[in-house]
């Protein structure tokens, strides 16, 4: 382990030994500290799929979501780079349900965990990091949907800080920002503009 990612790894450790033992109120101090540093936060990224279906891939630092979801401490103990055994990725699906939800004309929309994994990263200002990557399948009435509604609070229900930053991807691999929020506008759900997305932005003169 470098001397760059030890003092994370640490201060995760003393975390989750405090969410087991409950620490709350004055005696929460140290999860406060825990919540303090600045991983990066989750990124949603939709493409267009055939089939009344859109693509997104889910990521977000794993060492904040063992924060957030220490029943899933065994990802704690997975090597980057290698396939999640099944049992993991299961739980770890289960646990995304909880706190991800798209809908379009209030349907609600099924979303199909179909590959979850471990990938090693590094910022010079932040040290090496791992990111849990998920990718998903969600199926939509339209061919191609004008709007959906997202529900996304993952991660940020317990580390505050956390943020969200959801984009499209065009079929030429362009990027295009739909929306950015916090844990306090998540509850109501937001409004991501896919038809505004999926036109090509007005050239300069």
């Amino acid at each position: 382990m470098s001397r760059r990612a030890s003092w994370r790894t640490a201060l995760l450790a003393l975390a989750v030994i405090s969410l087991g033992n409950g620490a709350s109120g004055a005696g929460g101090g140290l999860i406060e500290t825990a919540h303090a540093h600045a991983l990066p936060g989750s990124v949603l990224t939709f493409e267009q799929q055939p089939q009344h279906t859109l693509h997104l891939t889910l990521q977000f630092p794993r060492e904040d979501l063992l924060i957030a979801a220490p029943e899933l401490a065994a990802l704690g103990e997975q090597a980057p780079g290698q396939p999640l055994p099944q049992p993991l990725t299961d739980q770890l699906g289960d646990y995304l349900r909880h706190h991800l939800a798209l809908s379009a004309n209030h349907t609600p929309l099924t979303l199909q965990l179909v590959g979850a994994r471990l990938e090693s990263t590094y910022q010079p200002q932040l040290g090496d990091y791992v990111l849990v990557i998920t990718k998903w399948n969600v199926k939509t009435e339209k061919p191609e949907p004008d709007s959906l509604l997202l529900k996304y609070d993952a991660v940020m229900h317990e580390v505050r800080n956390h943020r969200a930053d959801v984009y499209w991807q065009t079929p030429d691999g362009d990027t295009r920002p739909l929306a950015g929020f916090g844990f306090f506008h998540s509850s109501h759900g937001v409004r991501l503009d896919l038809r505004k997305a999926r036109q090509a932005p007005v050239k300069q003169e």
